[in-house]
């Protein structure tokens, strides 16, 4: 069993019991399993995670990667330590206070493409919750395909609490939730625990700290039993249909299905069930 860090202000323990004082390095790191599953973590552990310049670049980067990678399969995005991610690296946000519009519109341009990259991946990108995931942190969750979360961990959009206005917030909040909803959370700034913010739909899944790898496995599991090229497919469609009414929806449904039956990967899957066997995919 692989054993958690413990962490005690700028020291860690390590596995082996030993304690070691923790560099005060933010970035990104990319892990790389026989299955395809690419799993982001954050790793800010004198902040719990939370998200510095350095490391929005980073996500932009690596997602932007994996997005031309067709044997990635998913992307599983963690925080180092047992922690997901404390909201922004505020010292970062004073730090743009002081410099100039250009530097100020980079980094928040950073940040949209973060956003985009995430919401329009076409691999399932699956948000892993321990402890908090505030501000910033909580959008990361709203804009990945599946959030599952411990029962305990804590969601919140605390930004007036720092005179800050949560622009970026806005737009996903109310694709998944009702107005009233979207000004309780912002408005007050409080924390809600994961069955509120499961009820809200921030999180699709919440499950007892000690199940929560064994509820991802279950998740990748399925994911592998799907055809990629179908789910990408699947994904995409559902972002299309966002921006459409419900009788253009249904009219692309209709023109898309068409043009769907004679693929290769609908004829294996077909072809696998109709004899009995299990559809063996790339």
């Amino acid at each position: 069993m692989t054993c958690s860090p413990v962490f005690v202000r700028d020291y860690v323990m390590f596995p082996d019991g030993n304690w070691r004082e923790e560099p005060d390095v933010s970035e990104i790191q990319v892990e790389r399993s026989d299955q395809g599953v690419a799993t982001i973590w954050l790793s800010n552990p004198r902040h719990l995670n939370a998200l510095s310049n350095a490391m929005i670049i980073g996500l932009c980067e690596e997602l932007s990667r994996l997005a031309e990678d067709l044997t990635c399969r998913a992307i599983v995005m963690r925080g180092r330590g047992g922690v997901y991610c404390a909201g922004r690296e505020l010292g970062d946000v004073k730090a743009l206070q002081g410099a100039d519009l250009d530097a100020i519109k980079e980094i928040y341009e950073h940040m949209q493409k973060m956003n985009e990259a995430i919401y329009y991946s076409p691999h399932p990108v699956i948000s892993v919750i321990e402890k908090y995931a505030f501000g910033i942190a909580t959008m990361l969750v709203s804009w990945s395909d599946i959030a599952l979360a411990e029962e305990d961990a804590m969601f919140g959009y605390p930004e007036v609490h720092h005179g800050i206005t949560p622009y970026g917030a806005v737009p996903t909040m109310l694709n998944m939730m009702s107005r009233r909803a979207v000004l309780d959370l912002l408005l007050t700034g409080r924390t809600v625990r994961a069955a509120e913010a499961l009820r809200l739909g921030i999180l699709t899944r919440a499950v007892p700290a000690d199940q929560l790898t064994g509820e991802l496995d279950k998740i990748l599991q399925d994911i592998f039993r799907g055809s990629a090229a179908a789910i990408r497919r699947s994904k995409k469609f559902v972002r299309e249909c966002e921006t459409l009414t419900y009788q253009q929806g249904i009219a692309a449904a209709t023109d898309k299905s068409i043009l769907g039956v004679g693929l290769p990967e609908m004829r294996k899957g077909i072809a696998a069930f109709l004899d009995k066997q299990k559809a063996e995919w790339p």
